[in-house]
C-alpha cells in the first residue's frame, strides 16, 4: 500500500477532526426547541429590544462624522476626533452595567430563597438596565434632534447615547442566560441578534433616504434623531411587556 503523501495526511487529518463538530453542531440544531423560541413572550422582548439598539446604533456608527461634516463644517479628521469619545463611553456604560448588576443580584438573591421570587428580582433587574439601555438613548436622541450650535453640545449627546446602549449588557445581554440555560443560551442570543444586524443594516439605509428627502440638512437630522428616539422607546416598551427571567429553554 503506498504512503498517503504529506498534504493528503493533513487534509483526512483536518476532516476527521472537524467531522464530529459538524455532526454535533447539525443534532444541535435539529433538536433545538424551534417552536418555543418563536413562541416565548420573553423571546421576543430581547429580540425587538436588541433590534431597536442596533437600528440606532448601526446609525450613529455610519453617519456620526457625516454629522459633524455638515452641520459644523468639520473635516474628516476632526469628525473622527470628535467620534472617539462615544465609543469610549461605550466601553465604560458597558463594564458599569455588569459591575452594577452582578453588585445588585448578589445583594438582592442573598436574601431570597423562594424560586419564584428570585425570577421576579431577576426579571425587575434585567428590566433596569435595559430601561436606562434604551430609553436613555431615547433621550439623548431627542434632545439632539434640536441641533445643538456647539459641536461640544451634539459629542456630550452622542457619548450619553452611546455610553448608556451599553447597559444592555446588563439587559437583553445577559438575558438569554437566564432563559435557556448553558445548552441554549448560545443558539438564543444570535436568534435574537440575527434581526438586530438585518434592522440595524436597514437603518443606515434608512437614514441616507431620509437626508436626502428633506429640504435642507437640519431638518434631515432632526427628522432622523427623532425617527431613532422612536424607535428606542418601542424596544425599551417591549422588553418592559414581554421579557421575565424565568427559565424557558433547558
Amino acid at each position: 500500500e503506498c504512503p498517503v503523501p504529506y498534504d493528503n495526511r493533513n487534509k483526512v487529518a483536518v476532516e476527521i477532526k472537524y467531522e464530529p463538530k459538524l455532526q454535533q453542531f447539525l443534532s444541535l440544531l435539529q433538536s433545538a426547541p424551534w417552536s418555543k423560541f418563536a413562541t416565548s413572550r420573553g423571546v421576543w422582548g430581547m429580540t425587538l429590544a436588541h433590534a431597536a439598539k442596533n437600528f440606532f446604533l448601526y446609525n450613529l456608527l455610519a453617519w456620526t462624522p457625516t454629522f459633524y461634516s455638515e452641520q459644523y463644517g468639520l473635516n474628516v479628521k476632526e469628525s473622527a476626533l470628535y467620534s472617539i469619545l462615544p465609543s469610549i463611553c461605550g466601553m465604560i456604560g458597558g463594564l458599569t452595567a455588569g459591575n452594577s448588576a452582578d453588585y445588585f443580584l448578589s445583594k438582592i438573591l442573598e436574601k431570597t430563597d423562594e424560586k419564584l421570587e428570585a425570577v421576579e428580582k431577576r426579571t425587575n433587574v434585567r428590566k433596569l438596565f435595559q430601561v436606562v439601555a434604551l430609553f436613555g438613548p431615547a433621550a439623548c436622541l431627542s434632545l439632539l434632534s434640536n441641533i445643538p450650535d456647539e459641536v461640544r453640545i451634539a459629542q456630550i449627546l452622542l457619548g450619553g447615547a452611546v455610553g448608556l446602549q451599553a447597559f444592555d449588557a446588563a439587559g437583553f445581554g445577559a438575558a438569554t442566560q437566564e432563559k435557556a440555560g448553558n445548552r441554549w443560551a448560545g443558539l438564543l442570543y444570535s436568534l435574537t441578534s440575527l434581526p438586530g444586524v438585518m434592522i440595524g443594516s436597514v437603518s443606515v439605509s434608512v437614514t441616507g433616504q431620509l437626508l436626502d428627502m428633506m429640504p435642507d440638512n437640519a431638518s434631515g437630522w432632526t427628522a432622523v434623531f427623532q425617527l431613532n428616539s422612536a424607535v428606542c422607546i418601542v424596544g425599551a416598551l417591549s422588553f418592559l411587556l414581554f421579557y421575565d427571567s424565568k427559565k424557558e429553554f433547558d
